[in-house]
Order: C-alpha cells, then structure tokens, then sequence
C-alpha cells in the first residue's frame, strides 16, 4: 500500500499537481492558487469604469477615437432611457444610440459615445470653445506613436487642434517626467489631450 502512496503522489509531483514540502504536509498547486488570489483582492472597492461623451453626430466622433486614434468598437446599439424625461421625440419614446470603446481593457478606461436620435436645437448648436473653465473635461491618452496618432486625429472631422505636440515637464521627487502633449477639441468641444511619454525617472 506504501509503494502505492508513494507512487501516486510520484506521478502528481511531476504532474505539477502537488508540492511536497516536508514529511508531513503536501501543498496542492490549488491551495497556492487560492493564497495568490487573495493576496491580489484589490485594496479599493470603487473602480472608474468609462467616461461617457454626450455627442451630436456619433459617425464623427467614431472618426475620431476608432479611426484615427484606433480604440476599438465593444458595443453598439439603439436604447432607450425612460428615466430621462427631459429627452424623448414627438411619440413621446426616447431613443439614443450607444457606442463603447476600448483601448486595451475591456473593465476600465472605456469611452462611451452617446447620441440622441430626437435632437433638439441645443443639440444641434455649436459646441463652445474649449477654455478650460469648471465643468469641462480632460480626456488623456498615452500613444506610443504620436508623430503618426497626431496628424490622423488632426485630419478627422469636427476636431480643432489647440497645440501640437511639444515637450513638457511635470516635477518630481525623482527628477522632471518628460512627455510630448498635444492638445485637440473634438466635434462636440471636449478636449483631448494626445501624449506621448519620453521619459520617467520614478521607472528606474
């Protein structure tokens, strides 16, 4: 019975299945999975899944963040939202076009693109200039391409261009962070920050 034992728990330490660690205790390759993922339990239970942009023409704003800067298209579909009273077409039925995007996660940093079909007038208005008072936003992304990234999102349709690239340093304890930033306003006036970064010495 002993030749077989030790013949078994042969066989499965060579499988991977088991590690022995002394006479009296054999570890299982389950149980140190098991410790792993609750070493790895996040710290915070709040994540920052997506940020959503209210937009006026989706096409365009697909231009943009699909075609020209290459996130890539997860969901795509007509909705409707029966809590926003404030919205709905003559039929008294609200319906919206819903776009999400992803870089390379599909959990966080996620960009939703919203249109509602029944526009109004205020829809239809020009956006306001990008002045970067309260209430607007900022959206960064990092490209590890922008001398090619930059021109592809200038040429796309709606976008203005605030700045284009240039060196900037932000301080710190470690010595300045060197990034090239860009700077675009999409269709609908949100701003876009396109960057590249150069350098970091917290990295080394």
């Amino acid at each position: 019975m002993k030749r077989v034992f030790a013949g078994l728990l042969g066989a499965m330490t060579l499988s991977g299945c088991v590690i022995v660690t002394d006479a009296d205790r054999v570890e299982t390759s389950i149980d140190r999975k098991a410790e792993a993922k609750v070493e790895a339990v996040d710290t915070n239970p709040l994540d920052l899944r997506r940020t959503t942009l209210v937009v006026k023409d989706i096409e365009k704003s697909l231009a943009l963040y699909r075609d020209a800067l290459g996130m890539t298209v997860e969901y795509d579909q007509e909705l409707t939202s029966p809590g926003l009273t404030g919205r709905f077409g003559a039929d008294g039925q609200n319906r919206s076009r819903l776009v999400l995007l992803k870089a390379n996660d599909s959990y966080i940093g996620m960009l939703g693109l919203w249109q509602f079909l029944d526009q109004t007038e205020k829809d239809l208005a020009p956006a306001d200039p990008a002045d970067f008072t309260p209430g607007e936003i900022v959206l960064l992304f990092n490209s590890k391409t922008l001398e090619t990234t930059f021109p592809a999102a200038a040429d796309a349709p709606g976008v203005t261009v605030i700045g284009e690239p240039k060196e900037r340093r932000y301080p710190s304890p470690a010595g300045d962070i060197v990034v090239m930033v860009s700077m675009l306003v999409d269709n609908d006036g949100h701003t876009v920050e396109l960057n590249q970064l150069i350098s970091d010495p917290r990295q080394k």
